[in-house]
Order: structure tokens, then C-alpha cells, then sequence
């Protein structure tokens, strides 16, 4: 007998976008809300017809009403349901190759991998987890389970210190070691050949923005002989990568004094003889605004900030914004030289970023080349169904100034 949870209906003709595959339920699409469910229970969804569409987590006081599990009606959502998924997302990963040039990548990516509110990244057998929403929240030892028996990791440390638990009505924001030895200070990684060490007691999102991977290491083969600036340089990642490339020297740049430690580790790490590297604790947007009017010039700049844009309403703002400050980036390279600019605001599209550099260029006065329009690498997959996902875009605009 197929199994069944305490049912949601919708508004006629507002399942369409669950049918083709989005994992959302809007407050706007339910006619009738569950009478017998809390927030982080399970609830089965109906159309109008009583048809039944999906299966998932509800939330009565989030704007997502629904997130979606299965569109299966004969799958119950168990302890069983979660090893499952997890088995496949961590599959994914193992035949994507990364193995073979990382020892640290994501294994759970949230929707995109069918488990909303859920993130997982590996940090040389460290696993950090983090818990985003309350269906997630209420499935915890099942998922922790599964994570130890799939994985058995050196360590589960918990990072979930993130503002979108309060939209979901959890007011806790939990860290801590959950299971195995405490990991180091700070673990070091490597990747592409590069060592760099990961905060994951202190450092943003999980310790270190996984994600960027690809990116540097496209940087690490231009670099030969380079002069980089790395602005909003965090744990100076892309310095390490283009150090490691024989860059003669970097300056790193960041509002904030906790990057210190991790990035300047990673720096002495990757290191030639000869290369110099400087750290500069600073507010880069001030900063970037009186270099680019007195100098001097880098053969290659990269800027790589963090989301400016949280809200819909934001979007004229941040994408002024972002012409600002990748037009002062133009300004600060020399001719022949490069900049790598990316964007983590999910609502700044792939051809909203297009048009910011394109912008930006012509208020610099110069002309570019774009080498490359990077998106997302393997280990942070996207599902076609959910084009919220989205939202890494990195840019290699080679530079040339008219003569």
C-alpha cells in the first residue's frame, strides 16, 4: 500500500512547474494547507484534480511552502530515502574524476541534488555539514547516519551558521563537532597541485569556497611571470594558484583581519624563490576606487566578491554596483593583461554579467577578449528543473588599451 502523509492542495494550474521538475511550492500556489502538519513535516501535494504531484517538507511560515522530495507516490521518505540519496550524489561525484586533482570538493549540493537544505563538502576526509531548512533539520540523525556509514570521514563538523535557518523559523544557528576527532585549526587541501588550507571554525560558508576550483587553476597557467592584485581575496586561493604558476608577485586584498592566518599559509606554501607576496587588510571598494585613478597597473586582476544582491529589489543597485567596480578593475590593468571577475548573485544572470563586463569595459576605455566563461564545476551540479541554482560566473577578459 502506497504510503501517505497529511495532504496539501493546490490552486487549479499551479503544479506545472513541480510537474516539469522545480522542487518548490510557493505560498501563493496552496488553495488548502495541511490541517495535521507541523513546519518540517512530510505532506503530500495534490492539484486541484486530487492528482497527486510530489512529496516533500512543509513549512507553514516560509514563502516556500513545499520543498520537494519525490514525485514518486509509492516512495515513503525513511531513513532508507536518504542513504539513497546520498549514495547518488556522492556516486556523481566519484565519476566526475575530481578525485584525481582534489582532495576536497562537495558532495551535497542542496536542491540540486534532491536533498533541499542540505550541503556536505569533504575537506580531505573532514566532513562539514550544514542544515538549511526545517525538513532538513527534523531528518538530522537520519542523515548523519547515512553520512557516516556511506563515508565513515575522519570527522562530521556541523557549520550551520547561516541566516536562511531563520527564514525557516529555526532560531539556532548550531556548530560544533557531531561525530569523530576535532579537525586541525586549519585542514590543508590541495588541488591541481596547489596547498591551501581551509578554515572551518571560522572561515565563510563551509571554510573555503570549493567552488572556484576550476577557475584557479586556469589562473595558475597564465600566471608565468605576473604581477596579480586579488581583490576580495578571502583566503587567497587564486594568489596560491597563481603563485604556484611562477607569478613574481601578488597582493592580496580583504576587509577582513580573520583571513590572515589561513591566507597567509596558503601563500607560503605555493611560493617560488624570488616571488613576493603581501597581504592588505582593507575595504576594496574605497580601495579600488583610488588605485584605479593613481595606480599602479597589474598584468592581472582578479575580483571575486562576495553577493551583491540578496533581494529581488536590489538588482538595479547591484548591477551598478558591479559595472563600478569591474570598471575600476579595467582601469587597474596594464595593456595585454588579464582580469578574472566572477559573480555568486544567483539573481544576476549568465547575460547580466555578460553585459556588466561588456559595460565596464567600454566606461574604461578599453577592449577586451573574453578567453573564457567559466559556470560551475562538477562537484556543485545543476538541475535543469531549478534555474535558482544557478550562479557562479567567472569571466577571463584579456585586456588591450587602444593606442
Amino acid at each position: 500500500m502506497p504510503p501517505h502523509y497529511p495532504p496539501l492542495h493546490l490552486r487549479p494550474n499551479s503544479e506545472r512547474t513541480v510537474r516539469n521538475g522545480h522542487p518548490w511550492v510557493f505560498s501563493g500556489a496552496v488553495e488548502r494547507p495541511p490541517q495535521d502538519a507541523d513546519t518540517g513535516d512530510i505532506v503530500d501535494v495534490f492539484d486541484a484534480h486530487e492528482r497527486f504531484v510530489c512529496r516533500g517538507f512543509y513549512n507553514r511560515r516560509s514563502l516556500i511552502r513545499v520543498r520537494s522530495l519525490t514525485q514518486d507516490p509509492n516512495r515513503p521518505i525513511d531513513a532508507s530515502f536518504f542513504t539513497e540519496r546520498i549514495a547518488q550524489a556522492i556516486a556523481l561525484r566519484r565519476r566526475a574524476g575530481l578525485a584525481a586533482h582534489t582532495n576536497a570538493m562537495r558532495l551535497i549540493h542542496g536542491e540540486s541534488d534532491g536533498l533541499p537544505g542540505l550541503i556536505a563538502d569533504d575537506y580531505a576526509g573532514y566532513l562539514v555539514v550544514q542544515f538549511h531548512t526545517a525538513g532538513m533539520e527534523k531528518q538530522r540523525p537520519a542523515i548523519l547516519n547515512a553520512l557516516q556509514s556511506l563515508l565513515a570521514p575522519r570527522s562530521m563538523y556541523e557549520r550551520s551558521d547561516v541566516g536562511t535557518r531563520r527564514a525557516e523559523g529555526l532560531n539556532d544557528r548550531p556548530t560544533g563537532l557531531l561525530a569523530g576527532e576535532a579537525p586541525p585549526e586549519f585542514v590543508e587541501i590541495e588541488e591541481y597541485g596547489t596547498r591551501l588550507y581551509a578554515d572551518l571554525y571560522r572561515g565563510q560558508k563551509t571554510g573555503f569556497f570549493l567552488d572556484q576550483r576550476t577557475n584557479r587553476f586556469y589562473l595558475q597557467q597564465l600566471a608565468r611571470d605576473q604581477r596579480v592584485l586579488n581583490l576580495f581575496s578571502y583566503s587567497s586561493g587564486f594568489s596560491a594558484h597563481a603563485l604556484k604558476g611562477g607569478a613574481s608577485r601578488t597582493l592580496d586584498v580583504d576587509i577582513s583581519p580573520q583571513v590572515v592566518p589561513a591566507a597567509r599559509r596558503t601563500l607560503d606554501a605555493n611560493r617560488p624563490q624570488g616571488s613576493h607576496s603581501d597581504l592588505l587588510i582593507a575595504d576594496v571598494f574605497p580601495f579600488v576606487d583610488e588605485l584605479a585613478d593613481r595606480g599602479p597597473r597589474y598584468d592581472i586582476v582578479v575580483c571575486d566578491p562576495p553577493s551583491l544582491m540578496r533581494k529581488r529589489s536590489q538588482y538595479k543597485q547591484a548591477m551598478g554596483v558591479y559595472t563600478k567596480l569591474n570598471r575600476n578593475a579595467f582601469r587597474l590593468i596594464a595593456d595585454g593583461g588579464l582580469l578574472v571577475t566572477a559573480s555568486c548573485s544567483a539573481r544576476i544572470s549568465q547575460e547580466d554579467f555578460f553585459q556588466i563586463v561588456r559595460r565596464a569595459a567600454a566606461g574604461a576605455r578599453v577592449r577586451t577578449r573574453i578567453l573564457a566563461y567559466n559556470l560551475h564545476p562538477a562537484d556543485h551540479p545543476i538541475d535543469p528543473a531549478f534555474p535558482d541554482g544557478r550562479y557562479l560566473k567567472c569571466i577571463f577578459a584579456r585586456v588591450h588599451r587602444p593606442s
